[in-house]
């Protein structure tokens, strides 16, 4: 099953009951689907860059979970409804590996072609040395 992460800014106006109970479903929600929590990081009450709906701070929660693709459509539907949510994340953490190595692959490859340019023209340049001698 692919690997997930998702990063949901919540109101920091409620108490901390609502919040838990809000998480809690989304939890209940993954766990009907089919998905599992790999990792749970909670970050809390921090501020935020710019204000979203006229708040300035927001509460950061960070999951990774694992499951089908069927997961994801009710989970940023129920997210995207609530009012008790800033903004999310969800990353498919799968593809997210697949470009870096890609990228990652170009870049060695474009590295490579650059020293064998600067070689060449080291050798050019020697050749050209040796000629004038």
């Amino acid at each position: 099953m692919p690997l997930y992460e998702l990063g949901v800014i919540i109101t920091p106006s409620l108490a901390d009951e609502e919040r838990e109970a809000f998480l809690g479903e989304l939890k209940e929600l993954l766990a009907k689907e089919g998905a599992t929590i790999v990792k749970e990081d909670v970050w809390g009450k921090r501020n935020l860059a710019y204000s979203i709906k006229h708040e300035r701070e927001g509460f950061y929660v960070f999951w990774q979970y694992e499951g089908p693709g069927t997961v994801v459509k009710p989970l940023e539907y129920r997210l995207r409804l609530s009012d008790q949510v800033l903004r999310y994340l969800n990353l498919n953490l799968d593809r997210e590996m697949q470009r870096a190595r890609k990228m990652e692959k170009v870049r060695a490859e474009q590295k490579a072609a650059k020293r064998e340019k600067k070689g060449q023209r080291a050798e050019a340049s020697a050749a050209a040395a040796v000629a004038e001698v």
